[in-house]
């Protein structure tokens, strides 16, 4: 008798890329929000027609007049305007902005679910 192999389990999931952009007057904001969705389990039962979705990465594009900007030269920018080290609580709080953004517009929601 040979050994086989069998089928344990399978995981099913994919990857997304979502792109967004916002205006905020002086200059522009395209971001590309990279994510991975899941089928939404509870109690290990499938919820029908509910996922899970979590971001793995973001890039950020900034541009000034529709011009694509360097993102040093942003950085630098955006420092001579608004003051030294203001970039990078307005990059942590652009990116919040844009993760909560791309779940809310996501085609994959996920469905409240009562756990007890």
């Amino acid at each position: 008798m040979k050994n086989q192999i069998i089928k344990v389990t399978e995981s099913v999931e994919f990857s997304i890329a979502t792109k967004l952009s916002k205006d905020l007057g002086l200059f522009q904001v395209d971001a590309w929000v990279y994510s991975t969705v899941f089928p939404q389990y509870c109690n290990a039962i499938k919820v029908e027609g509910g996922y899970t979705q979590e971001i793995n990465d973001l890039e950020f594009t900034f541009s000034i007049n529709n011009k694509e900007c360097i993102s040093n030269g942003f950085k630098e920018l955006y420092e001579k305007l608004y003051g030294k080290d203001s970039y990078r609580p307005f990059y942590h709080e652009l990116r919040e902005e844009f993760e909560n953004a791309c779940l809310k517009l996501s085609t994959y929601k996920t469905i409240e679910t009562d756990k007890n």
